[in-house]
């Protein structure tokens, strides 16, 4: 969803994803907005990865590069 908003240049990117996760994980909207931005460095790097990849795999190794794992 950010990475999404980003590519649209919605304004608050981070608000609409914490109303996505609100949505999705069925909380209310305060404990989403403060688990996205509790998270906002890893949504951001998500983001990047998604941004960067042109399929599931490489979207696999994006995120193993960013953490560190082994076959990154």
């Amino acid at each position: 969803m950010y990475a999404m908003c980003q590519k649209a240049e919605v304004a608050g990117p981070l608000d609409v994803t914490g109303l996505a996760v609100a949505a999705f994980e069925d909380m209310p909207l305060k404990q989403a907005l403060v688990f996205v931005r509790t998270n906002q460095q890893n949504i951001e790097d998500l983001s990047w990865a998604f941004e960067n990849s042109n399929s599931a795999e490489e979207f696999e190794q994006r995120v193993k590069e960013l953490k560190g794992l082994p076959g990154g």
